[in-house]
C-alpha cells in the first residue's frame, strides 16, 4: 500500500486495530468517553453571566465569581480575559479598549 500511498498510508497496524472493532460491533467513528474530569467547554450563557455580573460589581474578583457561578479559577480567567477581553486596573474589570484610551490620556499627560 505504501508503494500506492506513499506516506501518507496509514500503518498496517492502525488498518487491523480499525478492522477489530470493526467486526466486534463498533461502527461509531466517535472516540468513546474516557475516565477523568469531564472538559467543560465555556458556553455562551456561562460568559454572558460572567459578564454581566462584572457590569453589576467592577470590582469583582475571579474568586467571587467562582464561587458564585461554582466554575474553576481557570475557566473564569479564561472567560474574563479571552472571551469578554477583560483586564484590572486599580482593582476594576476594564475592556481592553478602555485600557488603551488610559493610557493614552496618561501618556499625553505626562
Amino acid at each position: 500500500m505504501k508503494e500506492l500511498y506513499g506516506e501518507q498510508c496509514l500503518a498496517r497496524c492502525t488498518i487491523f486495530r480499525w478492522s477489530q472493532r470493526y467486526e466486534d460491533g463498533r461502527v461509531n467513528m466517535k472516540d468513546l468517553p474516557r475516565a477523568g474530569q469531564a472538559h467543560v467547554v465555556t458556553n455562551s450563557a456561562t460568559i454572558s453571566v460572567v459578564d454581566e455580573l462584572i457590569r453589576k460589581n467592577s470590582r469583582i474578583n475571579a474568586r467571587e465569581i467562582t464561587v458564585e457561578l461554582s466554575i474553576s479559577k481557570r475557566t473564569v480567567h479564561h472567560i474574563i480575559r479571552k472571551k469578554l477581553g477583560y483586564g484590572k486596573v486599580c482593582a476594576q474589570w476594564m475592556s481592553s479598549i478602555c485600557r488603551r484610551i488610559r493610557r493614552r490620556r496618561e501618556w499625553v499627560l505626562a
